[in-house]
């Protein structure tokens, strides 16, 4: 008997009898069944059990199980798996399924090989498949009608290399599942501890009545009784993409969970397949406000409700280890309700590492919610519309684009399909909820725009572009002597997230008579709930003109609330084509609308900016590797994983123990053998810092990690119990840019 695991007693880590192993048939069978499974919700059952079978063909190697008694030979085990279904099954299914079982545990190679890595196309032409120790591989009967066809596209490459990550996704999912159920019995039994769909529509259904029988006592609560209405009643239309435009302020967080969630009820009465609604936001610091809001919705003290996935620390396997922890912690969507970043979804589709890939076959049959889609890097746009049209189209996906600043996409970035609109009004909603005067005050210094603070009455939002000029403008404002130092609030991510709530709250406890000056990056501009009558607004791009206006007269408390716009005299604005590029084009637009937000307005910047742009919209030409070779199935995955980033400069994440609760959390992960899995736990105690400010840090001799995996900031005794605030401020955050308070 040949096996795939071997076991070891927890406390003394010595082998345990065989008889306690997990035998290598047990293992294929029960990878098969699940991984069958999973591509059966993509009509691709066949396909996943043979994945699941054939996969570790490799371990019945006597090397192998040499290994697995403690044997410190490197085995490969993937390629014999390979060369098994690639010589077995005809084109191209015997390909697809090599990539998958090639990279179940390092990652979807490339097919041509590259900087000195082989690819697959080289380990299935210079090898040959060899029966082991006379045990033939298991091989279903493959019959080709029982396949679906992918649906007509310009996009062949990106239709058919989705096709492979999506099974390759049920099969690494499933082998890491049956693995974790021999292995971390109890791990398993609590699985799928989220609640169902059905459950949160129930749960959801009485926010809904609440919200539906609310008094329509001003212009404001009529908007949102529109906006949710409209909603409910698109959602019984069929899959495919809609579009929900409607101004900030106007309830689209609640409204487009209804919109989901009765989507999902209306699509699994006709073929019950919807399993989940996916919620994707741009900025970590937007999740914790939308989950609170969601969890307040359905029940704040259940936890259960809603899934919160932004893992800042990820641990990729740069070796074949299954046995490794973090692997088995890796996430897999399992839950009815999800909200992550765009990062994370996005980056998860094109990527190529088991640990990032797992979760994709979650994704079928789903409902995904993009929050502010405007945001979408342009950069990548045309790869991640065409992404997104596949969901679509082969997959059973429905994809909500919600935001104030709908992008003139085109049709045939969509291959033709046409969103439907959920709002038949956009701009008969904006007149009604205009609310904001707009004017350019032209170029201003610090020293000038602290005099215009605080000039414009007690209650003033002032938004820059720059973590630096946030925190000068700051010590500015705190060491004038015409206002409190105590009204004066920074808010930037220079302050992890646990700070930013505590100062929110602190900011929405003033009542509108209080004093209050809050100096900001763009951070606050998406989903954040405050209200202030004066916004000052450093230029950028429109979409983020219209989210300061969102913080401008919220609650129409005033007539007309003032947002002034000025370009830095002191900072110049970074040389990132979202600043800019679009800041020039904004102010363009701005000598040709008196208006800047009228959807007329916002068209044609978005028309501009997207014709300005057009051969950006796929800067590093992902589809046309795609496409190059589609018809040989012929893929550069790891090059494609490379060049689809969000994020084009690296950051690293630092915890910041700050308090009580993430210095208890840090003491635990140091006295932990396994000390990244309390990463999700330290998320909202971590800040992104770029290199140079990392830097900054490490010149000061106050960075310190935990396992080479978690960086902390260090107290000035060399640990992290101790003194931070030489550094890291009550008000501030990280003082690195500004002078001392004081």
């Amino acid at each position: 008997m040949n096996y795939a695991h071997s076991k070891r007693d927890p406390l003394t880590r010595k082998l345990l009898p065989k008889e306690q192993w997990h035998g290598l048939d047990s293992h294929s069978e029960g990878t098969a069944n699940l991984s069958g499974k999973f591509a059966g919700c993509f009509k691709c059952e066949i396909l996943g059990e043979i994945l699941g079978y054939v996969h570790d063909y490799g371990k019945n190697l006597l090397d192998f199980q040499h290994r697995l008694e403690g044997s410190k030979l490197n085995v490969d085990h993937k390629t014999m798996g390979a060369l098994a279904v690639y010589e077995h099954y005809p084109f191209p299914y015997g390909l697809i399924m090599a990539y998958a079982i090639y990279g179940h545990h390092g990652g979807l190679p490339d097919h041509i090989s590259r900087g000195g890595v082989p690819g697959l196309h080289d380990v299935l032409s210079k090898n040959k498949f060899k029966i082991i120790d006379n045990i033939p591989p298991h091989f279903p009967e493959l019959i080709g009608n029982t396949i679906p066809k992918r649906a007509p596209t310009t996009n062949k490459g990106m239709s058919r290399s989705l096709w492979i990550r999506m099974l390759y996704s049920a099969l690494v999912d499933a082998d890491y599942l049956d693995t974790e159920r021999f292995l971390h019995a109890e791990k398993a039994a609590a699985r799928q501890s989220f609640m169902l769909l059905k459950q949160l529509s129930m749960l959801y259904q009485k926010k809904l009545d609440g919200l539906l029988s609310s008094s329509l006592d001003s212009v404001m609560a009529r908007a949102r009784r529109r906006v949710m209405e409209s909603c409910l009643q698109k959602a019984l239309g069929p899959k495919g993409f809609y579009m929900l435009r409607a101004p900030t302020g106007s309830g689209k967080t609640y409204s487009s969970l209804a919109f989901a969630l009765k989507h999902a009820e209306q699509q699994n009465a006709i073929e019950n397949r919807v399993k989940r609604v996916i919620v994707a936001l741009p900025f970590t610091s937007l999740i914790e406000q939308t989950v609170g809001v969601y969890r307040e919705a359905l029940g704040k003290d259940n936890l259960n409700t809603v899934l919160e996935y932004h893992s800042n620390i990820v641990i990729e396997p740069s070796v074949e280890n299954e046995l490794d922890p973090r692997l088995l912690d890796s996430e897999n969507f399992d839950a009815g309700l999800i909200v992550t970043t765009n990062v994370q979804l996005f980056e998860s589709l094109f990527a190529s590492k088991p640990s990032r890939a797992r979760k994709l076959h979650r994704l079928a049959n789903s409902v995904i919610i993009l929050d502010e889609a405007q945001t979408l890097p342009e950069n990548l746009l045309l790869p991640t519309l065409a992404v997104l049209r596949c969901l679509v189209a082969d997959y059973g996906v429905t994809v909500l684009f919600c935001t104030a600043t709908q992008p003139a996409f085109q049709a045939s970035w969509l291959d033709g399909m046409q969103p439907i609109e959920i709002i038949e009004e956009p701009g008969k909603l904006y007149s009604e909820l205009k609310r904001v005067n707009t004017t350019f005050i032209g170029r201003k210094t610090n020293l000038e725009l602290a005099e215009l603070i605080i000039s414009n009455g007690n209650r003033v939002l002032c938004i820059v572009n720059t973590r630096k000029q946030a925190q000068q403008l700051y010590s500015l404002l705190t060491n004038s002597k015409q206002i409190e130092k105590s009204d004066v609030y920074h808010l930037s991510a220079l302050m992890n997230a646990d700070h930013r709530a505590v100062m929110l709250e602190e900011i929405k406890s003033k009542t509108k008579e209080d004093p209050c000056y809050v100096i900001a990056t763009s951070l606050i501009e998406a989903g954040v709930d405050i209200d202030f009558p004066v916004v000052m607004r450093e230029m950028t791009g429109l979409e983020g003109i219209a989210q300061a206006a969102g913080r401008c007269n919220r609650e129409m408390l005033v007539e007309k609330g003032m947002m002034f716009l000025f370009e830095s005299a002191d900072y110049p604005s970074p040389p990132y084509a979202w600043y800019s590029g679009r800041a020039k084009l904004a102010k363009f637009i701005l000598s040709r609308h008196p208006d800047p937000l009228t959807p007329e307005a916002v068209e044609e910047y978005f028309q501009r900016f997207y014709f300005q742009e057009m051969n950006q919209l796929d800067k590093h030409g992902i589809l046309r590797n795609l496409n190059g070779a589609a018809d040989e199935y012929s893929f550069q995955f790891r090059e494609i994983a490379e060049k689809y980033r969000f994020i084009n400069e690296d950051t690293v994440s630092v915890v910041i123990p700050y308090n009580t609760a993430c210095r208890e959390i840090l003491q635990q992960a140091t006295d932990s053998r396994y000390p990244t899995s309390f990463s999700r736990k330290l998320q909202r105690y971590t800040i992104s810092l770029y290199p140079k400010e990392l830097e900054y840090l490490h010149k000061k001799g106050r960075l310190e990690t935990i396992g080479s995996a978690i960086y902390y900031l260090q107290d000035t005794e060399g640990g992290f119990e101790g003194e931070i605030n030489d550094l890291y401020g009550d008000r501030l955050g990280l003082k690195i840019y500004a002078e001392e308070e004081g």
